[in-house]
């Protein structure tokens, strides 16, 4: 055992070290030494484990299907070739029913790679082989791997992986992806047939002596096409017309000469099997699969008669699934979540910030005053300082998340929600964006590919944005511990809450107005409960949490430049400001209301004076109805690059706002949300209504871009953008005034 374990550990290190992060070779499919695999296999079957073993690199896992809704790339370099791996998304069968399915199947169709290599649930074996099939019938060498291998073993069920390869004509290999075991068996056998060494004879698939009748007769003419049968595969092509597939049909009506005569041709065929069979024609075909997959099975697979106990799975699931209970159980994990976010986050985020306060002291000390001074100190410092202040609670979020989610809890998680969704027009399935949306909306807008009806889709996509997300989190973070600081995890968990709330409501307003019909039916297995291990859920932390630093190195830092550029020009000199004129009159008795300490008012002036004052100025008849100043507008306007902007934008203003002249160097400056709660602007009342604001209103500018290339134009990133504003602002009044009635006003 110890000699295999090093071994293995020398081969992760091997193939570490060997991984070249580049692009494919120039020059075609065959240039050079490089072989390419196409990685499929069924949501679940541990495809992106294997993936990452294979690759180095390391790609998101989740316990549910629909994460993977982009093909991924990645190299297994030797001396003498190279193994293109292209990671494709999970899916049943490549019936073109879904984005993934049209993804897989077009990929394999058109960018022709030299083998599939076909991953298993070995605990699901007969489910899963049938998506193997469909590729063979494409015409590719395909591999098989039996993973999960572990699970299936302590489920008693033997698999003769040797007499399943002769049946079927495939080889196949017995991996535990997340472990590793097998790996090196796999990349043996990939390296062997990449130099040739080895080739895959393959074996065609018998439907019986009726279906393939139909089958040769449809392939003959199809074959009289040249150019047709350059590009597809004949065979394949013939039982996807007698399954009547919808882009098969599309495909030869745009590419055959003859297309009218072998479309009549296969409906003639269909017609023929329904009378004969006394079954559609693409049930038939499904049975006849399933008919040959049942009979190697029967040949190949033992399971052991299991003794009658309850599994651990079946044990949590009695509570977790339960139709009722399992809504509080849901709710009840989220809150324990966020309970663990903030107990641990917020000591880290004040150890952070005490930071940051010293490394703008020590460079007041070091620099002399000036711009650039002020521009580092405030600019920099306070604006991206701001936003790593909360670095502690996105990161710990994402951790609790990562768990949550490699247990295999989310997938009952969905389960149980399936219900409560359809009662607002939602399908069970959009719970995978709205999970993904608490990280960032961009992944979850794009995972909503896995919803099959468009109006599902676009549904989803157009509320995904309204949920509590990476960016959202800091600034209600903020707010919540400086307003209420012994209740803070609470209040994030119900703002948290309402976002589902108000995503709901608005989408059963859609589902009853403008996507009128019902939600499709929803269908997702349920993997087994596994315990995640520490660098795992650390990995999916770090995968997330570096997004947010890169927004804090790019976006945040040029957005705080220009913020802090905003709010000091132009320079005031002693004769801007004449009495004479009515709007600067007006602006003074403001700065005069708002600005009580005599010792700030030149800096108070100075920003009602700036380009960002007068922008804030401007915005702040609309907004004082919600109980925002001129300077929460600038902090909102500012947030719609970014939501994490917004914090270091509070950070700029009220850096500027508090600093005293006298004491430049010796000052020590108040941690963010003690100035702000301090201000008297604000209120209880005030810093929920700008909780809710913040959560609703306009997604982010990557938001409205993924969603015009998810949607296809720009009218529904034009639409989310203003309804968001608008519900943004009518709950922001709401919320506010209610406030006030009940004391939260002062």
């Amino acid at each position: 055992m110890r000699d295999r374990t090093r071994h293995r550990n020398r081969f992760h290190h091997t193939m570490k070290r060997d991984l070249l992060h580049r692009d494919r070779p120039q020059g075609g499919r065959r240039s050079g030494k490089v072989f390419r695999i196409a990685l499929a296999g069924n949501p679940n079957a541990g495809k992106t484990s294997l993936f990452n073993a294979l690759t180095g690199q390391h790609q998101h896992i989740g316990n549910y299907p629909g994460v993977t809704v982009e093909k991924k790339i990645g190299f297994f370099n030797t001396q003498d070739i190279s193994l293109e791996i292209t990671d494709l998304p999970g899916t049943y069968s490549l019936t073109a029913y879904s984005i993934e399915e049209v993804v897989a199947r077009d990929f394999v169709m058109y960018e022709q790679p030299d083998l599939i290599v076909d991953v298993i649930d070995s605990t699901n074996i007969e489910r899963n082989l049938y998506l193997l099939l469909q590729f063979r019938e494409l015409g590719v060498p395909v591999v098989g791997v039996l993973n999960m291998m572990d699970e299936a073993e302590e489920k008693g069920i033997q698999i003769d992986h040797e007499q399943l390869g002769t049946i079927l004509g495939i080889p196949f290999v017995k991996t535990v992806g997340h472990r590793g075991t097998g790996v090196q068996e796999l990349v043996d056998l990939l390296l062997s047939l990449a130099r040739g060494e080895e080739t895959i004879e393959g074996r065609p698939v018998n439907y019986g002596r009726e279906l393939e009748g139909q089958r040769e007769d449809l392939v003959a003419e199809l074959a009289l096409d040249p150019s047709f049968s350059s590009q597809f595969s004949l065979d394949w092509m013939a039982i996807k017309l007698l399954e009547e597939d919808e882009d098969a049909i599309a495909k030869v009506k745009g590419s055959h000469f003859q297309a009218e005569q072998i479309i009549e041709h296969a409906a003639r065929a269909r017609t023929w099997i329904k009378r004969h069979f006394n079954e559609e024609a693409g049930v038939v075909v499904a049975e006849q699969r399933y008919a040959y997959i049942h009979g190697a099975v029967r040949e190949t697979v033992k399971k052991k008669r299991p003794r009658h106990r309850i599994t651990t799975t079946e044990r949590i699931d009695r509570i977790a699934l339960n139709r009722f209970g399992g809504l509080f159980v849901f709710f009840a994990m989220m809150f324990l979540v966020y309970q663990f976010t903030f107990a641990i986050g917020n000591p880290l985020s004040d150890l952070i910030d005490a930071g940051f306060g010293a490394l703008g002291q020590l460079v007041t000390t070091l620099l002399p005053a000036s711009l650039l001074r002020d521009l580092v100190v405030d600019g920099i410092i306070g604006g991206v300082g701001g936003v790593l202040v909360f670095f502690p609670l996105v990161m710990l979020l994402f951790f609790g998340l990562a768990f949550l989610e490699d247990t295999g809890y989310m997938a009952r998680a969905a389960f149980v929600m399936d219900h409560f969704f359809h009662l607002f027009g939602l399908h069970g399935r959009s719970f995978i964006p709205f999970m993904i949306a608490t990280g960032c909306a961009v992944p979850a807008v794009m995972s909503a590919r896995t919803l099959v009806n468009p109006r599902d889709r676009i549904i989803t996509v157009l509320v995904t944005p309204l949920l509590m997300c990476g960016a959202k989190s800091p600034v209600i973070a903020m707010l919540a511990a400086a307003f209420f600081p012994e209740k803070s995890a609470l209040i994030f968990w119900l703002v948290w809450l309402a976002g589902w709330l108000i995503a709901f409501t608005i989408a059963l307003v859609f589902r009853r107005t403008l996507f009128k019909g019902e939600a499709a039916p929803f269908v997702m297995e349920l993997p087994p409960y596994r315990m995640p291990t520490f660098r795992a859920m650390v990995q999916h932390m770090w995968e997330r949490g570096v997004l947010y630093l890169r927004k804090a190195g790019t976006i945040i830092l040029a957005a705080s430049i220009v913020l802090w550029f905003l709010l000091n020009f132009p320079q005031r000199t002693a004769d801007t400001l004449p009495v004479s004129d009515p709007q600067m009159a007006q602006v003074e008795q403001t700065v005069a209301v708002d600005t009580a300490m005599d010792e700030n008012k030149a800096l108070q002036d100075d920003l009602v004076y700036s380009y960002a004052g007068r922008i804030g100025h401007a915005m702040e008849p609309i907004l004082r109805p919600a109980g925002f100043d001129w300077k929460i507008g600038v902090a909102l306007l500012s947030g719609a690059a970014a939501k994490e902007v917004i914090v270091s934008t509070m950070g700029i203003v009220y850096g500027v706002g508090e600093a005293d002249p006298d004491q430049e160097a010796s000052a020590e400056r108040a941690p963010l949300r003690e100035r702000i709660a301090s201000d008297p602007t604000y209120s209880r009342a005030t810093a929920l209504a700008l909780m809710f604001f913040v959560l609703i209103y306009f997604p982010c500018i990557a938001t409205l871009a993924v969603v015009k290339k998810e949607l296809g134009s720009w009218k529904w990133s034009a639409f989310l953008a203003v309804y968001t504003v608008i519900v943004a602002w009518a709950l922001a009044v709401t919320v506010y005034q209610t406030g006030v009635l009940f004391g939260l006003g002062a």
